[in-house]
């Protein structure tokens, strides 16, 4: 409401201000005469003037704006917070229900409570990131891809089930955004996870100024691949996701100019290519 008024009197007195500006024009002219070289000289002052009010006049429309901005930021980051907390709640309360219920329609119930939550948990990390890149200027730093990768395995271990994971890591330092690479690779790798086999494998290579990561899954065909990028789409329905979790691996690899493509095959697996060159220190 307060930033409604602000605007309000900011377009009143920009207003006020031009029907002065032209009153002041007129007034000058009435006293020293009508004539080209007058009007030459009026309309100088005016310029003037002008340029020296909206000088003020921006600096107070600016200064309204970053307000506006910090408060949905604050907004934003408090919202979030507190959505995330409820949805890990919920999950880790239906793992505890699902192992003491024996009941199979309970249980399927309880599935389908499990994947609802967990479609709010991927719903809530691709808003976060997406807000705080664009509310938030891009945090640009020199780290070690490798050790960065080693994170994100770790941190999968309890999701990946039978999955056999393979690695073949050298250091490679990059400068980059971190948060938003942390984001790729998180997004890569649950991909190749939800979309592999039963006793499956995944395999990570980061040498030769590239990153590959490849799996035994399901595959696509080149109708699929044509539109794998595209927002919201997902090759399988059945899956948790809302399918723009590549829209933004494609999206932070455009802005890097990091060169991504796709090797897959039907019911074999798929190989997903990052080149690196852009960003190595």
């Amino acid at each position: 409401m307060r930033n409604k008024r602000e605007y309000i009197n900011f377009i009143l007195i920009f207003i006020a201000v031009i029907s002065v500006l032209l009153i002041i024009e007129y007034i000058l002219l009435k006293l020293i005469g009508f004539n080209e070289k007058n009007f030459f000289l009026v309309s100088l002052i005016i310029i003037l003037i002008s340029i020296f009010l909206g000088l003020f006049l921006s600096k107070f429309s600016i200064s309204v704006l970053i307000e506006t901005n910090k408060m949905l930021d604050n907004l934003l980051k408090e919202t979030l917070h507190e959505l995330n907390i409820p949805v890990a709640t919920i999950l880790a309360n239906i793992k505890l229900l699902k192992r003491k219920e024996t009941d199979e329609k309970s249980q399927k119930r309880l599935d389908r409570i499990e994947k609802a939550a967990g479609q709010l948990l991927e719903l809530y990390k691709d808003m976060d990131y997406y807000i705080k890149k664009e509310i938030q200027k891009v945090n640009y730093e020199v780290f070690n891809l490798k050790e960065l990768i080693e994170e994100r395995i770790l941190l999968i271990e309890d999701i990946k089930n039978d999955i056999k994971i393979y690695k073949d890591l050298e250091d490679i330092y990059v400068k980059s955004d971190k948060s938003g690479f942390v984001k790729v690779i998180d997004n890569l790798l649950s991909n190749a996870i939800k979309y592999n086999k039963p006793n499956g494998y995944i395999k990570i290579v980061l040498k030769n100024q590239k990153l590959i990561i490849e799996d035994s899954g399901k595959g696509m065909d080149e109708s699929e691949l044509v539109k794998i990028f595209e927002r919201y789409y997902r090759a399988d329905d059945s899956q948790i996701g809302h399918g723009i979790g590549l829209n933004i691996v494609k999206s932070f690899c455009d802005e890097e100019k990091i060169s991504i493509s796709i090797e897959s095959k039907k019911d074999i697996g798929t190989k997903i290519i990052l080149n690196l060159k852009s960003i190595l220190t």
